[in-house]
């Protein structure tokens, strides 16, 4: 059994983001596949916005290896979204994160989602320890 939905302040970080006309199918309801880009993207820019995920330099980075969504009440296009992100663990070299997607300004979450990501080196994409000026960004988006 799944959990009720979040409230906004269970999360560290926010993106808002747009839906688009492109996202609904013929039945109104937006395809499954573009929750997931959007919880995506939305994690892309909160880490780009810490300095993670620059793929031209030697750096360790973040590979996707697990992640999954759980629809909790319709989103569909012309909704404006806020999808806030926190970490809810930090191993040796993976990362959990939880993310809500919010329709306006509603209070709890419409849809969940999680991604677990592991540090690897940029070159071999071997799993790698995070690198402690990583493990800090990290540690200021942990769930409140």
């Amino acid at each position: 059994m799944s959990e009720p939905a979040r409230h906004r302040d269970a999360y560290a970080v926010f993106q808002p983001m747009q839906t688009r006309w492109r996202d609904n199918d013929q039945f109104g309801h937006m395809y499954n596949a573009t929750y997931l880009e959007l919880f995506d993207e939305a994690m892309n820019m909160s880490l780009i916005d810490k300095g993670f995920l620059d793929h031209a330099s030697d750096a360790p980075i973040m590979v996707v290896v697990e992640n999954g969504c759980q629809f909790l009440r319709e989103v569909a296009y012309p909704d404006r979204l806020t999808i806030g992100l926190r970490v809810a663990h930090i191993g040796r070299t993976s990362t959990r994160f939880e993310m809500g997607m919010f329709r306006a300004d509603d209070p709890t979450e419409s849809a969940r989602s999680h991604f677990v990501m592991v540090t690897v080196d940029n070159t071999t994409r071997r799993p790698v320890p995070i690198p402690d000026e990583q493990r800090a960004a990290l540690e200021a988006m942990r769930a409140p």
